[in-house]
């Protein structure tokens, strides 16, 4: 269903190489990754997607889900593939939500829909119904997926009940 899905949608500067289906509960949460958010990315508190805009309740919300997808991809430019692909799972979710209505999409990485982040001088986000929270900001493990930082690939979730 997913890959019919994500067909449909143009996506040219991905290559999407895997769409893997994982069980939520079975997600390895770490607050490591959220502790890097904190201390080692300086997105923290300046993007809508990223802690501490995030709520910590974050471990219960994904055990919600009985369902996932983790869509993996390689790049050549990290930030052009992240934006494209932070515009692609909003998409990928509003097509599932008529089957699953509280599927969810998680980017890869802080929020780079706008060129000049409105959040980061006012602290208002002018595409909130856009902006999803970063894997990070949910103490997501992202090589327990078998992503390895530094190896050109990336991951964006999209969960489903």
């Amino acid at each position: 269903m997913l890959k019919n899905i994500m067909q449909n949608i143009k996506a040219e500067s991905l290559n999407i190489e895997e769409v893997v289906e994982i069980d939520p509960k079975k997600l390895k949460i770490d607050s490591r990754a959220r502790w890097k958010c904190k201390f080692g990315c300086n997105y923290y508190g300046k993007r809508y997607s990223c802690p501490p805009n995030v709520p910590e309740s974050y471990e219960e919300f994904i055990k919600c889900y009985s369902k996932a997808f983790a869509i993996i991809y390689s790049f050549e430019d990290y930030m052009e593939s992240k934006k494209e692909m932070q515009k692609i799972v909003v998409e990928i979710e509003s097509k599932l939500l008529h089957r699953y209505p509280f599927a969810f999409a998680l980017f890869p990485g802080g929020c780079d829909i706008c060129e000049d982040c409105e959040f980061e001088r006012t602290g208002i986000c002018k595409m909130q119904e856009k902006v999803r929270p970063s894997i990070a900001s949910l103490g997501i493990d992202v090589s327990s997926l078998g992503i390895k930082i530094g190896d050109k690939k990336a991951v964006a979730i999209i969960l489903v009940y």
